[in-house]
Parts: structure tokens; sequence; C-alpha cells
């Protein structure tokens, strides 16, 4: 039996929370900041979105599988007590998609960092559009790689390189959407 509309868009809440946050937040920002272009959204989301592929990887590396030594226990499990459920249940649809809530603090941490680097609230939105679109991105793979049979195709180079992660080595392969920063810090698969 499927699920009905009111567990998908709870199951999903990412999908529809995060879209609705970027168009808020730069619409009052670029009231904010009347000084600034929508146009200059044609390079600040695709800065996101690279923004994004790096934080996916170092997330992935060195919070939820916690490389860093913690003297708190009770952090590090709170760090990666989901991440490593998911290990433990990878086909189980609960622990598989990001809690927004984690999501809204680390966008919420993000976004001053990006304010104070920038100073522009405007610009900052901008590229937290980008990060959330990335993000998105990340959970619509991470899902399907999990859930789906595809054979071909990028969803299939995806899966093996997650699944390599997940059932060979989990100290490799932490870019579920994007190989790049693997390649950079030599975290491929050999």
């Amino acid at each position: 039996m499927g699920m009905t509309l009111k567990e998908r868009l709870y199951r999903f809440r990412s999908f529809w929370i995060f879209p609705l946050l970027a168009v808020v937040l730069v619409d009052l920002t670029s009231r904010t900041e009347p000084q600034h272009r929508l146009s200059e959204l044609l390079w600040l989301v695709p800065a996101g979105v690279f923004l994004w592929t790096l934080l996916e990887y170092g997330l992935h590396r060195f919070i939820f599988h916690i490389q860093i030594p913690l003297r708190s226990s009770q952090l590090r499990e709170f760090l990666n007590a989901s991440h490593l459920g998911h290990h433990a249940s990878p086909r189980d649809p609960g622990k598989l998609l990001v809690h927004p809530l984690f999501g809204f603090v680390i966008s919420a941490a993000l976004y001053g960092l990006i304010y104070l680097l920038s100073g522009s609230v405007f610009s900052a939105a901008g590229v937290m559009a980008g990060v959330w679109a990335g993000f998105l991105y990340y959970e619509a793979v991470h899902y399907r790689v999990h859930f789906s049979l595809a054979g071909t195709g990028l969803v299939a180079w995806q899966r093996r390189a997650h699944f390599y992660h997940h059932f060979t080595n989990n100290k490799v392969c932490f870019g579920v959407t994007s190989p790049i920063w693997d390649y950079v810090f030599r975290t491929t698969r050999s």
C-alpha cells in the first residue's frame, strides 16, 4: 500500500520547505538591499551549488564519520547517530533523508558565515538558494540510489560508488552526488 499525500508531504518535507524558504529569503533580502539585481542569482546560485559539493563531502567525511577526536561521547553520538543508523539500515526510509531541523541549523550557521564574508544579506540568500538546490539534489539522488534498480546511467554510477562506501569501505566515496572532492582529497575507491 502506498503512502498518503500527508505521509508524502511529511517524509519529503525538505522538498517543499527549502524551496519556499529560498524564495522568501531571496525576496525579503532583495527588498532590504534594492541595489542588488535578481540577475546576480545567475552566479550566486551556481556558487552555492558548488559550495554544496564541498559541504556534502566535508559533512559526510568529517562529521557523519567523525574522524576528529571528541572528548564528549554524547556530542559524537549527536553528530553522527543518524548517519550511523542509516549505515546499519540502509533501506530504512526513516533513516535516509536528512531531518529538516539539522538542515536548518547548518543553514543558519552557513548563512551567517556567508553574510560575514560577503557583507550582503542578498548575496548570502542567493548562495544559500544554490546550497539548498544542491542539498535537494543530494536528497533525491540518495533516495533514488537506495530505492531504485536503475542499472545504467548516472544513478547507477552514483549507486556503485555510494554502495562501495556503504558495504565495502566507509573511509572512501564520501561524495554521493559528485566525486569532485573525493578526487581532490584522494578518497575515491581504488
